[in-house]
Order: structure tokens, then sequence, then C-alpha cells
């Protein structure tokens, strides 16, 4: 795999248009694409003209389109997570936590690791089979809440760790004076026995692997997506200032629709000063009714060279 490219904005900056022309210019001229659209208000399929359907079409040669579908990752990542709770806890056989399965699944932070599992499904299975992945994303708060989590997780299942330690460190003092026999069948009373701390590693290696592609700037480049107007603008700058924070950038910007201005020049500066050294890039906005697909080498040939090798 040459690159994942992820195309980042506010809602309605053209994210799809330039992500879907992108992908579809790259592959015409020799490359192999997968494009896919993260976002649960799908619309990839629209740009091609072609009605939704579940799982990835191959419109040419080489060339793979899929709108993911976030609730079935949902139910995956939620069945998944039941399995492996009652394999670890199955001394314990009041848990019945298939009977939570609709609360869990509008629990904080669920949705988020779904969309984390379908990218690293998504990068592990198409990296070898694909020069480029072209990722479209979902509305930024959404987005960023996936670029922190890999961070985050990482550091909470350390401090998750250590509290298992000290769990599993009073159960051996306690069996070191009653016995074993103490516990039920199936409670761990030594680290390399217990079952929590294998799952913990587990999802700490599963969190580091899709943190190092987040931050790998060789591999993943980020293109920020805006209009000429302040509040896409000023989110843009959030989005910038927030990744950074993460050990992230943007690789690039571009402005869509560039002929339509209604920004204030203070505010435009502001930004530039922000973006300072990286590349900036305008689409024109096209007035007639000729629809995007039938322009992507109009639209993408104007930030193309980024991407060729």
């Amino acid at each position: 795999m040459k690159g994942l490219i992820l195309f980042l904005g506010k809602g309605g900056v053209g994210k799809t248009t330039l992500s879907a022309s992108l992908a579809s210019l790259l592959s015409r001229d020799g490359s192999r694409v997968y494009l896919a659209s993260l976002d649960p208000a799908h619309n990839v399929f629209d740009f091609f003209g072609l009605e939704p359907r579940r799982g990835v079409m191959q419109l040419r040669e080489g060339f793979y389109v899929e709108e993911v579908d976030e609730e079935e990752w949902l139910k995956r990542f939620l069945r998944e997570t039941t399995e492996k709770m009652n394999s670890t806890y199955r001394y314990l056989t009041v848990i019945g936590l298939e009977d939570m399965f609709d609360v869990l699944k509008h629990s904080p932070g669920m949705e988020e690791f779904a969309l984390l599992s379908a990218l690293d499904s998504i990068v592990r299975h198409w990296s070898e089979q694909t020069d480029y992945i072209v990722i479209d994303t979902p509305p930024t708060g959404l987005t960023m809440r996936l670029f922190s989590l890999p961070a985050a997780t990482v550091r909470w299942i350390e401090k998750l760790k250590g509290l298992r330690r000290k769990i599993i460190k009073r159960r051996a003092e306690i069996a070191h004076i009653k016995g074993s026999e103490a516990f039920p069948e199936g409670v761990a009373i030594t680290e390399e026995d217990d079952l929590v701390i294998k799952e913990l590693e587990q999802q700490r290696a599963f969190s580091e692997r899709v943190l190092k592609l987040l931050t790998d700037r060789n591999k993943t480049r980020n293109v920020l997506v805006l209009n000429y107007d302040e509040l896409s603008i000023r989110e843009g700058a959030d989005i910038i200032r927030d990744l950074r924070r993460l050990g992230m950038d943007i690789s690039l910007v571009v402005f869509n629709k560039s002929d339509i201005l209604s920004v204030k020049k203070e505010v435009l500066e502001e930004f530039m000063e922000v973006v300072r050294g990286l590349p900036v890039y305008e689409v024109p906005f096209f007035s007639d009714k000729a629809p995007p697909r039938e322009r992507d080498r109009e639209i993408a040939s104007v930030f193309l060279k980024e991407f060729c090798s």
C-alpha cells in the first residue's frame, strides 16, 4: 500500500466529492484503489449514480467502493465483546450480558470502537490488494473521537492493568494462607493465568496498531476539506490543533467551491497562520449541471500530485 488517505472536514464541505473524485482518478490512472465511506450518512454510491448496497462493489478493474455498515460493525463488536466477557468471567453465571445488548450499544465509546475496528479491518485486508485506501470520514465530532480513542485507550489500559495486578496479588496472598480452593474454579491467582490481563493486552495491541497507523505520516495522509466560509474555516483550525495535540497533522488543505467566498479577511489570515507550511489547493465551483463524477479529473487533478510517488 502506497498510502491511506483520509478526508476530514465539516459536514457539507464536499469531502465525499473530493475523496470519490481522487479515488476514481487514481484508479483511472492505473492504481488499485479501495474507497470507503465511514460516514453514517453515506452518499458515496450516490456520487457514482448507483443505488446504495451492502458490501464491496467493484466499479472497474482495480477500483473497489464500499459504504461501511456501521450498525453491522457495532453488532459484531458487541457480540465479540459479550463472548469474551462471558468467557473471561465464566465463573460468574449471573452476569447475563446477552440481555444487556440493546443497552450496551448506546454506551459511550461503542460506536467509536466499532468504527475503529472497521478501519483496522479495512487496512489489514486491503493494504495488500490495493495501492491506495481512500476514506470519506464521518462528521468532525465523531472523527476526532475516533482519532483520539486509541491513545486514550492505551493510557486507560495501563491503569486498568495496574488495578488488575493488585487484585491478583491479593488473591495470591489469600491463596497462600487458605489454599487455592478458597476461590471458585476459573478464578486466576497468577497474572499468567488471568484472562482479564490477557484481554487487556489484546486490546492494547489493537489500540497501538491503530494509533501507529494514524500517526504514520509516511503512509497516512489527512486531507482537510474546507469552504471559504467562517464556520468551516474555524472548525478546520480546531481540527488541525486537535490533531497536533494527538501527534498527528493535516497533510494538505483543499478549499472546495473556491469561487464562493463568504469569509472575513482577518478570519482567513488567522487560518493561514495555522496552516503555514502546508500545501493549500483550490477546487473551483462548477456552475453547470454536470454531475461531479463526470468531472473527477478536473476536481482531483488540482491536488493529485500530492499522492503521486
